[in-house]
């Protein structure tokens, strides 16, 4: 793909987008759910702060062939995959894109079977999972189903269904079993924990509030933080995090900027890193990482706003991609890497 031709694109697409309405994020509200302020205190309490590596820097890549926001998104095999969300017109869909950091190429992945919004996809380094979400481009069916595509198949198969419809959940891979969080079903928003632990899922606990449109990432060595997200509209941001360690959820001090509709990866030099997001007044550049032991750093912003992306890591590098760059239905086809000092 020629950068030329990416960058038109993504103009043609910028344009479309402003010329539409912003659509208000349509999530059902929590019930009984206290709101939470969007603007969060200068100094988080409890947390300890440091700086980021120097000269650490965000670099733009050729950009997707479409742009959509609220897909599912991981590593797997080297390249970042991406499947279903909602297009620039609110649209759900199912193709499925592939980008290989090594050549800057994009491929297309087998299609889903139907189209879904708000999933989480996860890589167990065999198959790749895509978990919950909505069905079609209602905001009222979340799913229970869980689809696996293995290395080498055409197209995806049934896997492990969820114990109860959830979409905007968050999951990750933390090196043994898929950790799923949150998210909103049937009843509401969630705060539940699950494991899939061979081809069952348990649930291991519960986030001390539930929350949706919040993302997961893991260290891989079985630590796995659920940070940010949202109870219900865009007033109800949260800066939560959580470490959930073998069947134990334990709260972490709080990020200093609460919000939803956030990206998140993990690496060694960083700790769990909180991308984008989205507010009442204005989509996120943001990116605040914390570790284990509750240290918060503030890594360097990405150079555009996105909420609804995905977040990824290859090899050591840091990858975001696409997303929307106001709140609400709006989207670009972007992509980012982090290049942090050698």
């Amino acid at each position: 793909m020629q950068r030329a031709a990416s960058v038109s694109a993504l103009v043609a697409i910028l344009v479309l987008v402003a010329c539409a309405p912003a659509a208000p994020d349509p999530t059902p509200d929590a019930q009984g759910s206290e709101p939470v302020a969007t603007t969060a205190p200068a100094a988080t309490t409890g947390a300890s702060s440091s700086p980021a590596p120097a000269r650490a820097a965000w670099t733009e890549l050729p950009g997707a062939p479409l742009a959509r926001l609220e897909m599912a998104t991981a590593a797997h095999a080297g390249r970042i995959w991406m499947a279903g969300g909602l297009s620039p017109l609110g649209e759900a869909v199912s193709e499925v894109e592939v980008f290989d950091p090594a050549t800057d190429e994009w491929t297309s992945g087998p299609s889903l079977p139907t189209a879904v919004h708000h999933a989480a996809l996860v890589s167990d380094g065999e198959r790749l999972l895509l978990i919950g979400g909505y069905l079609g481009g209602s905001f009222n069916q979340p799913t229970e189903i869980v689809l696996a595509l293995t290395d080498g198949a055409g197209a995806w198969e049934p896997g492990p269904s969820l114990p109860d419809a959830r979409g905007a959940g968050a999951a990750a891979w933390d090196g043994s079993r898929v950790v799923y969080a949150g998210g909103v079903g049937v009843g509401g928003v969630s705060g539940d924990v699950f494991a899939l632990v061979g081809e069952a899922w348990e649930l291991i606990g519960a986030m001390p509030r539930a929350r949706e449109h919040l993302a997961a990432a893991s260290d891989g060595d079985g630590r796995t933080w659920l940070l940010g997200g949202r109870v219900s509209g865009l007033d109800s941001n949260l800066a939560d995090v959580d470490l959930v360690e073998a069947d134990t959820v334990t709260p972490l001090p709080r990020l200093p900027t609460p919000r939803g509709g956030v990206g998140a990866f993990h690496l060694p030099e960083l700790g769990a890193c909180l991308t984008g997001g989205e507010a009442l007044d204005g989509a996120f550049r943001t990116v605040e990482c914390i570790d284990a032991g509750g240290t918060v750093s503030a890594a360097p912003d990405m150079l555009v706003e996105r909420h609804g992306h995905g977040a990824a890591v290859i090899d050591g590098v840091a990858y975001v991609v696409l997303g929307g760059p106001v709140p609400g239905l709006s989207a670009h086809a972007s992509v980012e890497r982090l290049d942090l000092a050698p």
